[in-house]
């Protein structure tokens, strides 16, 4: 036996030094600090594998755009702040790259074609936008405007928030569908998340609800939706007197939770948060059997996770992800957040440009039932919230 044991041992390590040592574990996110306008050097790139230290600088061009979302391969997305043409664009920080993104929305429901402003607020994507195929999702603000584009109608309804799609490069994006007769929908969205694994995009609505957009291209270009709501059963969750700063959705192993970030109150710093995953009711147990909420009306319920299994999640409005804490020596489980906390908020985007509307300093890290600050300090911002730089 000792023999075999020994010539198995001798077979087994000879076969592992022909195999090739595994891929390295993908590169953590950066943070991406604004500077202050007039200062040439850029965003300053945080990085958590270094304790939070700043890596280099990143110039962005104009100095002033807002970030509104990133996508892997060192793509951010960015809108300019010029009053009277707003532009919005995709940057390659690597290779100075950029690809257009419409800044004009089409209704589909409208009788005519009518062209309405818009404003994004936040935008995932379903591939890199080097490639063809790439779609674009986002919660926007719009406004009608006259069929002469450079002019706004007389009379300015208010602004409504809308879910767009669009094609880079393309003059338009288009509402998917007339949602607003939904009273948990458009006006209530907070994250989107591109799902590779159904090829579908997910909003997250404020009553933690999904809305699901699914894009197709036909051979001639044309960008069709299939869109229907995915509701989840209430659970009646008070989050124990904590104000809800926001939510976000993350694709993590072939799971979607939703990330509940928290305040003590309203304008304060983040104080904890919750993490659930989403499941399907099987209508068959007792504690499903809920007349008020039938299985075949909510179809999924949010189970709430004792831990993180083990992951790191850096948590973002449209550019969430998920890591695996092992594959990366000394760390441990946790959230890594950023301060987007009015992301949403019309007056941050439409409001006094002498204002510093984005305070940039409550980044950090939530791990082991506290907050830790493991982000240098950053000065408040007139233009553009932190956005994390994906590798």
């Amino acid at each position: 036996m000792s023999l075999v044991s020994r010539a198995w041992r001798v077979m087994v390590f000879g076969h592992r030094n022909l195999l090739p040592p595994p891929p390295p574990p993908p590169p953590l996110p950066l943070l991406l600090l604004p500077a202050d306008p007039f200062d040439a050097r850029g965003f300053r790139a945080s990085c958590a594998l270094s304790g939070g230290r700043v890596h280099r600088r990143i110039a962005i061009n104009p100095r002033n755009a807002r970030c509104f979302g990133s996508h892997d391969g060192a793509w951010v997305l960015l809108a300019t702040l010029e009053p009277r043409r707003r532009s919005h664009f995709a940057l390659n920080t690597t290779s100075g790259d950029t690809r257009a993104i419409p800044s004009d929305l089409l209704r589909w429901t409208d009788p005519q074609s009518y062209v309405h402003g818009m404003v994004i607020h936040a935008a995932a994507l379903s591939t890199s936008p080097e490639e063809a195929t790439c779609v674009g999702a986002a919660i926007v603000t719009s406004w009608p405007l006259s069929y002469d584009l450079g002019a706004t109608v007389d009379a300015l309804p208010p602004r409504r928030r809308r879910v767009a799609l669009w094609r880079l490069e393309h003059d338009y994006a288009v509402q998917p569908s007339d949602e607003e007769e939904d009273e948990d929908s458009v006006d209530h969205v907070e994250d989107v998340v591109y799902l590779r694994a159904v090829g579908s995009f997910a909003f997250l609505t404020r009553g933690e609800h999904l809305l699901m957009c699914t894009p197709i291209l036909h051979e001639n270009q044309e960008l069709q939706t299939l869109w229907g709501p995915a509701r989840f059963r209430p659970n009646g969750r008070l989050y124990d007197d904590q104000h809800v700063r926001a939510r976000y959705l993350v694709e993590s192993d072939g799971d979607l939770l939703m990330v509940v970030r928290f305040t003590p109150h309203p304008n304060q710093p983040t104080s904890k948060f919750k993490v659930f995953k989403s499941e399907e009711r099987d209508g068959l147990q007792e504690a499903d059997d809920d007349p008020n909420f039938p299985v075949a009306d909510y179809p999924g319920a949010w189970t709430e996770m004792d831990t993180l299994g083990g992951r790191l999640l850096f948590v973002g409005h449209g550019c969430s992800r998920s890591y695996q804490a092992h594959n990366y020596p000394g760390f441990n489980e946790g959230i890594y957040f950023l301060d987007d906390g009015d992301l949403f908020d019309d007056v941050v985007i439409f409001g006094d440009g002498n204002v510093w509307r984005y305070p940039c300093s409550d980044n950090g890290k939530w791990s082991e039932g506290r907050v830790q600050r493991c982000f240098p300090r950053s000065d408040p911002s007139d233009h553009s919230a932190p956005v994390w730089l994906l590798p």
